[in-house]
């Protein structure tokens, strides 16, 4: 019976340590960029800690979004965008709202938070 209830707790206990060991190893990364009218440039750090640049050729009106997986840690994450106007940094400039999400959580937006028409959002993964 001693022997039976031994058994009983020692796989008890390895199951509670099992769980404890399992630690996430990469995290999905989602930028997204929402603009309310005209044209919009911007940039972003990509998956390698590269800084991509979308500054010779605007985006088009709406949404973007841009996924990756992330492995590194801390890895920093960052956006921008800047509406495509001539009235860009005054009132009644476009909204840009930038967002970041990781693992499909929103960890960081922003809209217009610098300047009417301009827009980032920063974020670490630790």
């Amino acid at each position: 019976m001693k022997i039976l209830i031994l058994s009983c707790l020692l796989i008890l206990m390895l199951a509670a340590c099992k769980d404890d060991a399992v630690e996430i190893t990469s995290a999905g990364v989602t930028y997204e960029v929402l603009t309310t009218s005209g044209n919009w440039y911007g940039e972003y750090i990509d998956e390698t800690g590269k800084k991509i640049c979308f500054c010779s050729q605007p985006l088009p009106v709406g949404g973007w979004t841009h996924s990756f997986a992330v492995s590194t840690k801390p890895f920093t994450l960052h956006i921008d965008g800047t509406t495509e106007c001539v009235c860009m940094g005054q009132m009644g400039a476009p909204d840009v709202t930038t967002n970041i999400y990781v693992n499909k959580k929103l960890v960081a937006t922003n809209t217009s938070n610098w300047a009417p028409g301009n827009a980032s959002a920063d974020f670490v993964i630790e």
